[in-house]
C-alpha cells in the first residue's frame, strides 16, 4: 500500500480490494461446482444417449412394420390392388422367362437352358424387391419409376419404327402383269432386316430392362398392398407414438443434464450480486438519510464553498513555436497538448477563457474558447467528469485548424487582454493566467528575440506604467531556448519576472516544461 495516500484513497483502495477477494473467491467456487456437477451428470448423459439409440432403433423396427400394414381402409380395395400387382410381376416375369428363351434357342442348350432362362426372369424381380424394402429409398423407388417408365416409352418408339419400315415394305408389291417378251425393270434391293436391325435390338434391350425393373417394382407394391388386420396398424401406431414420446424425454434430459452446470454459475451470479445490490442500496439509504439530517442540523455547512477561479491560458499561434524537437513534434503540438492537460483539471465553479497570442494579440483580440464550469461538482463528481469531457473534446476540434502562421509575436498585447479579461469578472475570484509560448515578444514596442532588443528591454524595465495585473498568479510553460543560449534564456526569465512584479502580478513558474499535473488543484 502506498504510505502517500490519503485516507479516503485509503479506504476506497481496501474496499475495492475486499470486493475483489470475494469475487475472486466466488468465481474459484463457483469454477469447482461446474466442474463437480458436470462429472456428475457425465455417467446419466452416456446412459441417456444409449437409451435414445435404442428408442430408435425401435422407431425404425416400427415403421418398417407399418409401411407393410397399410392404414385401416377397404380391405377389399387393397385385395384388388394386391391382385393387380400379383398380375403384372406374374406377367412380366413370364414375359422376360420367353425372351431369355428366345435369345438360348439357337444354342440350343435343351432343358438347362428353360432352368436358366427361369432363374433369369426370376432373379432379377426378386433382387429389385429386396434392395427397395427400405423405405427410405423412396426417393430412389421413384427415380428408378422414371426409368423404367422412359425405357418403356423409347422400346416402344424404336417398335413403331420398325413397324413403319415393315409397312413400307409391304406397300412395294410386285407388278401385276408379266410380259415374256418385256425386258423386265431392276426391282430395288430389298434391306428391310439390315435396316430395322439396330432399332430392333435397341429396343429389346429397353424393352427388357423397363419390363425386369417393373416386376421388381410390381413385386413390392405386391407385398405391401397385402390386405393386413387392422388392428395391427393401430397398435404399431401407438407404439410408434409411445416410441417417440420416450425419445422426446430422453433428449430433454440429456440436455438438462449437460446445461445443469451453467444453470447453477447463473443462479449463483444472480444471487450474488442480488444480495449485493441490495446491500448497496440499503447502505446508501441510510448515508442518504444521515446527509439529511446532517444537513437540516448544520445549516451553514454548506458555506464554505470553494472561491471561484477565473482562469485565462494564453498560447502562442506565432511562427516563433513552429520548430521541431528531438521526438518530431513541433513546440506548437506541445503547447496544444499542454492546453488540453489543463482543461482536464479544472475545478468547479471556473470561468474559463482561451486566448491567442498574434501579431496584434490586444488590437484584434482572438479568443480560442470560452466556458463556465458550474460550481456543483455532483454527488460522485460526475458533472465534472463530463465537463472535463466536454471541454477537451470541444478544445481538440478547435485546435485542429490552428496554426502558427503570425509572423510576430505580440505577448504584451495578450497580458493587456488578459487584465481586461479579469477586470470582467467578480472581484472575489482567484486570479490564475497559463501562458503557453516561448516568451519571446516580437513588435516594435519590445524585441526579445535579437540580443540588442533584449538588452534595451533589460535596462528599460518598463511595465506600461501601471499595474494591470493586480493578484495574478502567471505560469509559463514551453519556455524553450531554441536558437538561443542559456544566458540569453536567464534573462529573457528575469525581464519578465521583473515585468510582472511592477505589473502588480506573480510570476510563480517559468519553464521550458509543460508539466501541469495539479497545479490547479494547488492553486485553489
Amino acid at each position: 500500500m502506498n504510505p502517500e495516500l490519503d485516507p479516503n484513497d485509503i479506504g476506497s483502495q481496501l474496499g475495492a480490494d475486499g470486493v475483489n477477494g470475494v469475487v475472486a473467491k466466488v468465481e474459484q467456487y463457483s469454477l469447482h461446482e461446474e466442474r463437480r456437477i458436470a462429472l456428475e451428470n457425465h455417467a446419466l448423459i452416456v446412459a441417456m444417449r444409449a437409451e435414445l439409440s435404442l428408442l430408435t432403433d425401435e422407431e425404425n423396427r416400427i415403421r418398417e412394420q407399418l409401411r407393410d400394414a397399410p392404414p385401416p381402409g377397404d380391405l377389399r380395395h387393397h385385395r384388388r390392388k394386391a391382385i393387380f400387382y400379383w398380375a403384372v410381376t406374374v406377367i412380366l416375369t413370364v414375359t422376360g422367362f420367353f425372351l431369355a428363351a428366345l435369345t438360348f434357342a439357337p444354342f440350343r442348350l435343351g432343358w438347362q437352358g428353360y432352368l436358366f432362362c427361369l432363374g433369369i426372369a426370376t432373379v432379377v424381380p426378386f433382387l429389385v424387391e429386396k434392395l427397395l424394402q427400405d423405405a427410405r429409398l423412396e426417393a430412389v423407388v421413384k427415380a428408378l419409376t422414371a426409368v423404367a417408365a422412359v425405357a418403356g416409352v423409347a422400346s416402344l418408339m424404336l417398335l413403331a419404327d420398325v413397324r413403319g419400315h415393315l409397312l413400307a415394305h409391304e406397300i412395294q408389291s410386285p407388278p401385276a402383269v408379266v410380259i415374256d417378251d418385256a425386258q423386265p425393270e431392276q426391282a430395288p434391293p430389298d434391306d428391310f432386316y439390315g435396316t430395322t436391325l439396330n432399332s430392333l435390338c435397341l429396343a429389346t434391350v429397353l424393352l427388357s430392362f423397363a419390363m425386369e425393373l417393373g416386376a421388381g417394382l410390381a413385386l413390392r407394391e405386391a407385398w405391401i398392398k397385402a390386405p393386413h388386420n387392422t388392428e395391427d396398424w393401430q397398435r404399431l401406431q401407438r407404439e410408434l407414438a409411445a416410441v417417440r414420446r420416450q425419445m422426446i424425454a430422453a433428449a430433454g434430459q440429456i440436455t438438462r443434464f449437460e446445461d445443469e452446470p451453467a444453470i447453477f454459475v447463473a443462479r449463483l451470479w444472480k444471487d450474488f450480486y442480488k444480495t449485493m445490490l441490495t446491500h448497496t442500496v440499503q447502505s446508501a439509504m441510510r448515508k442518504l438519510l444521515v446527509l439529511t439530517i446532517a444537513a437540516a442540523l448544520v445549516p451553514h455547512a454548506r458555506a464554505a464553498t470553494p472561491q471561484r477561479l477565473d482562469l485565462v491560458v494564453a498560447l502562442d499561434l506565432t511562427k516563433s513555436v513552429d520548430v521541431k524537437g528531438p521526438d518530431g513534434t513541433t513546440e506548437f503540438q506541445k503547447n496544444v497538448d499542454g492546453v488540453s492537460g489543463v482543461l482536464a483539471q479544472i475545478p468547479a465553479g471556473t470561468q474559463l477563457t482561451v486566448i491567442g497570442i498574434t501579431d496584434r494579440s490586444f488590437a484584434q483580440p482572438y479568443i480560442l474558447l470560452s466556458a463556465s464550469i458550474p460550481n456543483d461538482p455532483g454527488y460522485f463528481g460526475e458533472r465534472l467528469s463530463a465537463a472535463h469531457a466536454e471541454l477537451v473534446s470541444t478544445w481538440k476540434q478547435r485546435s485542429a485548424k490552428l496554426d502558427p502562421r503570425f509572423k510576430e509575436t505580440d505577448i504584451l498585447g495578450a497580458l493587456e487582454l488578459a487584465s481586461q479579461i479579469f477586470d470582467a469578472k467578480a472581484a472575489t475570484g482567484n486570479r490564475t493566467l497559463i501562458i503557453f509560448s516561448d516568451m519571446r515578444n516580437h513588435t516594435r514596442g519590445l524585441d526579445l528575440e535579437t540580443q540588442t532588443g533584449l538588452t534595451v528591454a533589460s535596462k528599460r524595465r518598463v511595465a506600461g506604467g501601471q499595474v494591470f495585473l493586480a493578484r495574478v498568479q502567471i505560469y509559463a510553460f514551453g519556455v524553450n531556448g531554441v536558437g538561443s543560449a542559456m544566458n540569453t534564456w536567464q534573462k529573457t526569465r528575469r525581464f519578465w519576472k521583473s515585468y510582472f512584479s511592477l505589473s502588480g502580478g506573480t510570476l510563480s513558474y517559468y519553464s521550458g516544461l509543460r508539466s501541469t499535473d495539479d497545479l490547479l488543484d494547488q492553486r485553489r
